[in-house]
């Protein structure tokens, strides 16, 4: 129950239904180049954005051949950023070996504005993106990101990446107070980048933020919705995590290692 080191879970999520978890960076700490003051891992100071090789791929396969339970998606997440893995395509490779879902993975993008970040990417069957804000002092203010990235250069990445793709792109925007008044804004970069669906989520697990209620949510996503039907981009989907439901799989992670990773 507690010797898995990579993967968790399974574990029920409203956006990708029962997703098995992988986690490219494992490590005791969080690895990761923000730290979002939402964060449900804790807070650290935030990694330098520079990549390593955290997890080696056979490894990884050793899990998967024992972690017998079946999945809507395989899902590359963690305690930390999972483009930060030197060794992202390898490690995909592994679990294409070893599984045979659809794989997703849950980035905040900061480093999308590579090339080779976005070609990594591309080979994910479904990409789920963060964006918080829509200038660069509210992302300073609520992802604190380390020093070196770049507003700009994230969008811009984004929808270099969106425009070239053959998968599917989900934008998330983790609401509260500090950005709520902001969604008209949001909604004109959503439709610059052009995702197949904007995902608009609150702090529903502890965390030092607190949740927006269901009716602010549902105003937002309406402000956003009716902003994209404006700027004709009304084919972009919006989802709500209050009007969303998750199924209950049963984990064989221990609850300890569902926790240290914020899923619990």
């Amino acid at each position: 129950m507690n010797g898995f080191k990579y993967c968790f879970g399974p574990v029920g999520s409203w956006r990708l239904g029962v997703s098995l978890g992988i986690d490219p960076v494992s490590r005791p700490e969080k690895i990761c180049d923000f730290d979002c003051v939402y964060c449900q891992v804790g807070h650290a100071v935030p990694a330098p954005p520079s990549r390593a090789v955290y997890v080696n791929p056979e490894a990884l396969g050793a899990e998967l051949a024992v972690f017998n339970a079946p999945a809507d998606y395989v899902t590359f997440s963690g305690r930390g950023e999972p483009t930060l893995a030197a060794n992202l395509s390898e490690l995909l490779a592994e679990c294409g070996r070893h599984r045979g879902e659809k794989t997703a993975i849950l980035t905040n993008a900061s480093l999308i504005y590579s090339e080779k970040v976005r070609e990594e990417l591309g080979a994910f069957d479904f990409v789920i993106a963060k964006l918080d804000a829509p200038d660069s002092g509210l992302f300073k203010e609520i992802n604190r990101p380390a020093d070196g990235l770049c507003f700009g250069e994230i969008v811009e990445g984004l929808t270099l990446f969106s425009k070239g793709r053959h998968n599917r792109l989900a934008i998330q925007t983790m609401l509260t107070a500090r950005n709520k008044a902001r969604v008209l804004e949001l909604a004109a970069l959503y439709a610059a980048i052009a995702p197949d669906e904007i995902q608009l989520n609150t702090p529903l697990r502890p965390c030092a933020e607190k949740a927006l209620t269901r009716a602010e949510m549902d105003l937002a996503a309406l402000i956003i919705s009716e902003e994209l039907r404006r700027l004709n981009s009304g084919g972009i989907k919006v989802l709500n995590v209050y009007e969303q439901k998750a199924p209950k799989p049963l984990p064989i992670s221990s609850a300890d290692t569902l926790r240290r990773r914020g899923k619990i």
